[in-house]
């Protein structure tokens, strides 16, 4: 029994070692199906993108680059390109040129990976883009993007400058301070009911999404000075009541030295160059003075172009013949300030005063401002004026006699608004600092007042 063990045992061995040793031929052909060849787009990002920047774009569709519990659509090709022009002028090139080449080379994104839909979040919300590992920037939402629509450039911008924030942040920590300003009112259910606009801004957040976190609201604060603009940020904060004001101003004084210190950049010089990429490239009114007019940007107008800034800029001789009959004395009196405050964007009030060196007194009138369809301006005295000492003394005949030229002057015609050209290489505190009003009869005949924004 023991033998015919043996020898079934050493009959099993060698069929083994036979069936590992032989060999079959098999049928099927192994094949490479991803027919991938690279194309004008793949031609295009190595030109502008890969060869300068050294940065990849991933636009064909990889599940792990987003969260694979997710459907998310792959991006339509016929986007790639104007996507990704708009990264390079709106984006990288506002960096370059008023960072250099060093911090572009150093700091910038090596990878955008380009979704076609959002990603949604259970919440209801929904992500524009993510920034991973201080490299790469995924940005969702991309077949819904239009090149000819300049909202929705800024609005893709926004969103790229949010996350390179992120990036920036990863290589030099968020100050300390910054947190502490609104520290106890970060809410990480941001998306709750309870945290509207009115309640995030009340407690001095841009966004509701800015209260989610630290890093979210130094993100939200620099990318809406530069996306939204000086003038947006400064007219928001002002409407966030008195308490909610001086949070938005520290934080933006904090952002502003964070990019200084770290990394040599001036925030205004960001917003002047990519406020010129808008207007220039993609025709964008966002930052015109017409709609800083019609948005009720601008707090008032000093009108004393004997000030400083009056004896320093081109005063054109209609301005210069109305304003000072007003200026050089009312009715013996010393005129002390002339302003030209917007109460509204329909509303505005001409104060002037005068007295002497123990009293100042106000003359007062108010006037319509009504847009019309070609975005000029119609700026004539209301009907109903307001009471009180100052308008009483606007009505005094001696006061009348020097103010009603320009006040009929103004309501004689219709006038369209530009800021003061300036060479911003020499004077870059000079931007959005003046605001002109042209005839539009007589283009010759300009208004020029020193801009004031609202502060409390």
């Amino acid at each position: 029994m023991k033998t015919i063990t043996k020898t079934c045992i050493i009959v099993g061995l060698f069929a083994g070692l036979y069936s590992c040793v032989k060999e079959e031929k098999l049928n099927t052909k192994i094949e490479n199906y991803d027919t991938f060849v690279p194309g004008a787009i793949d031609e295009w990002i190595t030109k502008n993108l890969t060869d300068p920047y050294n940065i990849e774009v991933v636009y064909r569709y990889q599940r792990n680059m987003h969260d694979i519990n997710k459907n998310i659509a792959p991006a339509d090709e016929s986007k790639v390109i104007p996507q990704m022009d708009v990264v390079i002028n709106g984006f990288l090139d506002v960096y370059k040129k008023i960072g250099g080449v060093p911090f572009i080379k150093t700091y910038t994104p090596k990878q955008f990976a380009l979704f076609g839909s959002g990603d949604y979040d259970v919440d209801g919300s929904v992500k524009g883009g993510t920034a991973d590992g201080g490299r790469r920037i995924t940005l969702y939402g991309v077949n819904n993007f239009d090149i000819a629509n300049s909202n929705s450039v800024t609005g893709n911008l926004q969103v790229i400058h949010h996350e390179f924030t992120h990036i920036l942040n990863q290589m030099r920590f968020i100050p300390a301070e910054f947190g502490k300003i609104c520290a106890g009112d970060y809410y990480s259910n941001w998306t709750a009911q309870e945290n509207d606009q009115a309640k995030a801004r009340s407690l001095g957040f841009i966004t509701p999404y800015s209260r989610k976190s630290i890093g979210e609201d130094f993100a939200e604060v620099l990318s809406h000075l530069i996306v939204a603009g000086q003038l947006y940020y400064d007219d928001f904060a002002y409407d966030s009541g008195k308490d909610a004001y001086p949070k938005f101003k520290q934080k933006e004084a904090i952002v502003r030295d964070y990019m200084m210190q770290n990394f040599n950049i001036d925030v205004t010089q960001l917003q002047i160059e990519f406020q010129r990429v808008m207007a220039e490239k993609y025709k964008s009114s966002r930052y015109s003075a017409t709609t800083a007019l019609s948005n009720d940007y601008v707090g008032s107008l000093d009108w004393d172009i004997r000030n400083t800034w009056g004896l320093e800029n081109t005063i054109s001789s209609k301005q210069r013949s109305l304003f000072m009959a007003i200026l050089d004395e009312l009715g013996g009196w010393t005129t002390k300030s002339m302003t030209f405050q917007f109460v509204s964007a329909t509303k505005a009030t001409l104060n002037i005063g005068f007295g002497d060196n123990s009293v100042t007194y106000t003359a007062s009138y108010d006037f319509d401002i009504v847009k019309n369809a070609d975005n000029t301006f119609k700026i004539a005295k209301s009907a109903t004026q307001g009471t009180g000492n100052n308008y009483g003394n606007g009505n005094i005949d001696w006061v009348l006699k020097d103010t009603k030229p320009l006040i009929d002057y103004l309501g004689s015609t219709s006038f369209s608004a530009d800021w003061k050209q300036v060479d911003l290489s020499v004077n870059p505190s000079d931007y959005l600092q003046f605001l002109i009003l042209k005839d539009t009869k007589d283009p010759n005949a300009t208004f020029m007042g020193k801009v004031n924004l609202r502060k409390y």
